[in-house]
């Protein structure tokens, strides 16, 4: 236990750090009477019995609730400002908890090549023709297997008949839930099966080569 004491010309004060909640008496009645304080402004001490310098006001401003209060505005300004992109409305379909970090979190093991698959996939700017077609790359949006469909990322991943061994592959491990774009882009039990799939297709190795699968994490 470590003391520190301060002499005074009236009084003499004494400091002595304590494991909190220890069964102290003075530790127990300080914590009783900052619980009071907090539950009412009747319940504070009157300024007279205050300190010199705390009778002139206000307490000093925390740091780290300034800090809390700071990240919950920018927070609320961040979601505002979301909800009135043209981009919300099928990102929150795919992900509704992207304001939470989802995709931090889900990328946080990923190496930099799959996590631009991910980017690719999630905003529909992969090199597939229709968004190719959309920045004027390429003359035609659509697929090079299915000549009047329109080669995006729905497309690519669930129906076209050219993958479909390698789409057979997917469902056999991922069952019913294959065919949701929503839990192949944001479920990390899906994504070395995503990656199978975008590999063995071939389809996007021009741009990123082989993906590699996510690292494992430290034990």
């Amino acid at each position: 236990m470590q003391t520190i004491a301060r002499r005074h010309v009236n009084f003499d004060v004494t400091v002595r750090w304590v494991p909190g909640h220890s069964d102290v008496h003075g530790n127990e009645e300080a914590d009783k009477q900052a619980k009071l304080a907090a539950e009412s402004r009747r319940n504070n001490s009157p300024p007279a019995s205050l300190p010199h310098y705390l009778r002139r006001g206000a307490l000093p401003l925390s740091i780290s609730a300034l800090k809390e209060e700071q990240c919950k505005t920018t927070h609320l300004r961040w979601e505002r400002m979301w909800k009135k992109s043209p981009r919300f409305a099928r990102m929150n379909q795919l992900d509704p908890k992207i304001l939470q970090r989802s995709f931090v979190k889900l990328t946080t093991t990923f190496p930099k090549r799959l996590t631009s698959l991910y980017m690719f996939l999630r905003t529909g700017h992969a090199p597939l023709n229709k968004h190719l077609h959309r920045i004027g790359k390429i003359e035609s949006p659509h697929c090079p297997h299915c000549r009047r469909t329109e080669e995006t990322v729905h497309h690519y991943l669930l129906s076209c008949p050219f993958y479909q061994r390698e789409r057979h592959v997917l469902v056999n491990a991922l069952g019913r839930k294959a065919s949701s774009i929503s839990y192949l882009l944001t479920d990390p039990n899906a994504t070395p099966h995503l990656v199978q799939y975008v590999n063995a297709s071939g389809r996007l190795k021009t741009t990123l080569g082989e993906v590699p699968l996510p690292r494992k994490p430290p034990d």
